[in-house]
């Protein structure tokens, strides 16, 4: 059990230290993705650095076709002249071009580009004539109408131009600035709520390590009423003790010291103790639970019974590695059934057990044979010699019949002087051969019986009546058929009579009078 906490609570350290871990680099992980989300966005924003950008571009073309078209008007020869339009006509694209993108990024009013483009497309017939003027030889024309017209169309763009560009960067700045503060809160509220989970996180683990110590505590106190209130043991693959509950202890009589390290038995000590444990290992090392009851015979010589039931335990191959034995006593019952002077069962025990074995033997077609004994004149024993000599010769006469009971069979006293025996898938001539040796060792226990006419000791009469395997009689029947064999050998005295069925067959042994 204590090491069942310790691991409890080394799972618990665990579990707390990975949350832990989890959280922070839950924080770290948050900060990498954030700083990237403001990178993205500024990233994203940044075009209105491409848009002033441009706009330097656009008037560094206007320029250049300011220059190309000086070059037009100075140019000496025809080529220098095509060369000036070539460069001229290149830059003035490039400027269009400018104007498209700008558009598309552009996020002011559209009106300052709108007006820009149309000073472009305004500008462009006084550039044709002075490109004319200036092909027909009439360069002083070309050039006052350069410093007229066109200075000022370009100067009024190159003013456009100048408003684009600084439109596009005072919101450059703009945008970049408010990043730069949403990064700062994010990453702020992003150690908050590291901080605030990390927090509450202890406080959760910090209630659940009271509610684990609360329910350890409940653990302890059913590990204590089990040990006390349920006999329990814990038995290797060999039937060797490993533990034991007290409960069990107390049943048994013993403490742990004596029990752990032993041969369990299957905590049976009757007279069957060893064919038991050959069949209860059997059964149990196919895999499958045993039940069943079991006597034990304490050191005062107090005979207790349980009903047992042992299951297997399986290792990580499953095979099977251990058991584990659970009992409840059945000693206050089985006293019900048990007659107290002799130790056998008693009438109702007699009922019980033959109502479940004429079932069995029905079931499994197997024989079963009822034998009805009756001590010899024992109404004037009891006249004779008292009735605590009477007690003490039923007493010698059950141990006598005990001598006699194993797995097979069961002993009752079902009256003041009469007993039976249940003989369960016994031969005929088994039977027979108990049965004598049975009559013969109370005769042979030299019990004075100077009112018996047949002997001068106590003697018994017996009637058996064996069912065969198939044989239809009704259980009621069959105790009936037995006392009619007892009625015939008491006719004799210091006899015994077997009948079968058919009912004509009849085996008499019989001591001479």
């Amino acid at each position: 059990m204590e090491l069942r906490i310790k691991n409890r609570q080394r799972a618990l350290l665990i579990a707390f230290t990975l949350i832990v871990i989890m959280i922070a680099m839950l924080g770290i992980v948050s900060k990498i993705l954030l700083t990237r989300m403001a990178n993205t966005m500024n990233q994203l924003y940044a075009h209105p650095y491409k848009v002033s950008n441009m706009g330097q571009e656009i008037k560094f073309n206007l320029v250049s076709m300011q220059t190309y078209l000086k070059d037009d008007v100075f140019a000496q020869t025809q080529a220098e002249q095509d060369t000036a339009l070539v460069k001229l006509k290149s830059h003035e694209t490039k400027v269009l071009q400018s104007f498209d993108l700008v558009s598309d990024l552009y996020l002011g009013e559209k009106q300052t580009i709108n007006e820009s483009y149309r000073l472009v497309i305004q500008w462009q017939p006084i550039r044709n004539e002075i490109i004319r003027l200036s092909q027909q030889g009439k360069q002083a024309q070309a050039l006052a109408l350069m410093k007229g017209k066109q200075d000022v169309y370009l100067d009024q763009l190159m003013a456009k131009v100048q408003i684009l560009s600084d439109f596009a960067n005072h919101k450059a700045e703009g945008f970049q600035q408010d990043f730069l503060k949403e990064q700062k809160n994010a990453l702020w509220m992003n150690y908050v709520l590291s901080f605030l989970s990390t927090f509450f996180i202890i406080l959760l683990a910090m209630s659940i390590i009271r509610k684990v110590a609360k329910l350890e505590q409940a653990d302890q106190a059913k590990d204590h009423l089990i040990d006390q209130n349920i006999m329990l043991a814990s038995l290797d693959k060999n039937g060797i003790i490993l533990n034991v509950s007290n409960a069990l202890c107390r049943f048994l009589d013993k403490n742990k010291a004596e029990l752990i390290g032993q041969d369990s038995h299957f905590f049976d000590n009757s007279k069957r103790s060893q064919a038991l444990s050959a069949s209860i290992l059997s059964v149990l090392k196919t895999g499958a639970e045993w039940r069943g009851e079991i006597q034990y015979i304490n050191r005062q010589g107090k005979s207790c019974w349980a009903q047992s039931s042992i299951v297997p335990n399986y290792d990580k191959n499953y095979t099977v590695s251990s058991f584990t034995n659970t009992l409840v006593s059945t000693t206050n019952q089985k006293l019900a059934i048990i007659d107290e002077l002799t130790s056998l069962y008693n009438r109702r025990g007699f009922n019980a057990i033959l109502s479940r074995e004429y079932q069995h033997a029905q079931r499994d077609q197997a024989c079963l044979s009822l034998a009805i004994l009756d001590i010899d004149y024992f109404k004037k024993f009891n006249d004779l010699y008292g009735h605590p000599a009477g007690d003490e010769a039923l007493r010698k006469v059950s141990s006598v019949i005990l001598s006699v009971v194993d797995e097979t069979c069961f002993a009752f006293r079902i009256g003041g002087e009469e007993f039976a025996v249940l003989f369960i898938g016994a031969s005929i001539e088994t039977t027979k051969q108990k049965l004598l040796w049975l009559k013969e060792q109370v005769e042979s226990l030299n019990i004075q019986h100077e009112q018996n006419l047949v002997s001068e000791f106590l003697t018994l009469s017996i009637g058996t009546f064996v069912l065969a395997p198939k044989s239809h009689i009704e259980e009621g029947r069959l105790y009936s058929m037995a006392d009619k064999a007892l009625y015939q050998a008491k006719l004799e005295r210091n006899a015994l009579v077997i009948k079968q069925e058919p009912f004509e067959q009849e085996l008499i042994e019989q001591e001479p009078a």
